[in-house]
């Protein structure tokens, strides 16, 4: 038998989407409502992103 030379998949390229992932993206869109980014204060910000390393999520 011959080997098969793997496949390298560039998810960045994809043009579907995880369930997950489109799940964090929706988050992420609600939780920074098209502001721009200059208008976020810092804390928001660190908040913002430490809700993507959270396990419990609701």
């Amino acid at each position: 038998m011959r080997r098969t030379k793997k496949k390298v998949i560039n998810l960045n390229k994809s043009r579907t989407v995880c369930s997950p992932c489109m799940n964090q993206s929706k988050i992420m869109e609600k939780k920074i409502s098209k502001r721009n980014i200059s208008e976020i204060n810092n804390t928001e910000f660190k908040t913002i992103i430490s809700s993507l390393f959270k396990k419990d999520k609701i």
